[in-house]
């Protein structure tokens, strides 16, 4: 049990690192958007944008998950 619940805290503390990190890049993706004088590069950037916010959507939903097994 306790290998299950340490395991479960590092998971959760390298979701937290990866999310920490996918803001961080999020928000400097977006800047770079808003930014974009070239309408290729607009799009280039808000694809890349796009798929910076589905990984942050599926750690946050992990995270939670690992939240509920660790208070269960």
């Amino acid at each position: 049990m306790i290998d299950s619940v340490s395991e479960r805290e590092r998971q959760f503390d390298e979701l937290k690192g990866a999310l920490d990190l996918l803001f961080e890049l999020r928000e400097e993706f977006a800047q770079w958007v808003e930014e974009a004088q070239d309408g290729s590069k607009r799009e280039a950037l808000e694809n890349v944008l796009g798929h910076i916010e589905a990984l942050e959507s599926e750690y946050r939903t992990r995270q939670e998950e690992l939240k509920k097994a660790k208070s269960a």
